[in-house]
């Protein structure tokens, strides 16, 4: 028995879904420091990397490649679409200044970097300095459920098409009891 129009169609559209999956891009994560990007020297920071649920590991890079602190596995959700996962600096230096990434894996697949968060490190007391609130690298607002929606919706309309194909196909065989060979068949026997 060989496959049916309908089933092959099936089979494409789930090999399709499954490659189209494996290519995706991860969208980027979003960065911040806690209290802000400018601390005073031998104050605490915290470095916040913020991605989607479903993120495994968060990895925080050094651009300047001077000190490289663990990957973090311990991942906190943020509701329902989001994860994210701190990292502790004790006391800043010249040393922790500088430009910092993150990034998250899902699987084998790692996400673009974040956008760049340039920490620094001053002498004066940063409450002083800024009257407003600190400008920090604002986290990118990647809604994932609009994408969810388009996606469904493509898979509903799939669906219909199906539901459609196997109600045409239930409604021919009743309409028509004979099959098509059986049509020559009996046009030949018509004809003498």
């Amino acid at each position: 028995m060989g496959l049916r129009p309908s089933s092959l169609l099936v089979l494409v559209l789930c090999l399709g879904q499954t490659v189209h999956m494996q290519n995706r891009v991860l969208p980027k994560p979003s960065i911040r420091s806690e209290p802000g990007p400018v601390i005073r020297r031998g104050q605490p920071v915290t470095i916040v990397c913020l991605g989607p649920a479903w993120a495994e590991l968060f990895r925080l890079v050094d651009e300047n490649v001077r000190k490289v602190l663990p990957d973090q596995t311990n991942v906190s959700q943020r509701g329902l679409h989001w994860a994210q996962a701190t990292f502790h600096i004790k006391a800043v230096s010249g040393d922790t200044a500088g430009s910092y990434r993150c990034l998250y894996n899902k699987g084998p697949s790692w996400s673009d970097p974040s956008e760049i968060l340039e920490l620094k490190v001053t002498e004066e007391d940063v409450s002083t300095l800024f009257s407003g609130p600190v400008s920090q690298t604002a986290p990118s607002s990647q809604n994932y459920t609009v994408g969810n929606y388009v996606c469904m919706g493509l898979a509903g309309v799939v669906l219909l098409i199906l539901v459609g194909i196997l109600a045409e196909a239930a409604h021919s065989r009743h309409r028509w009891p004979h099959r098509p060979q059986e049509w020559t068949q009996l046009s030949s026997c018509q004809r003498n």
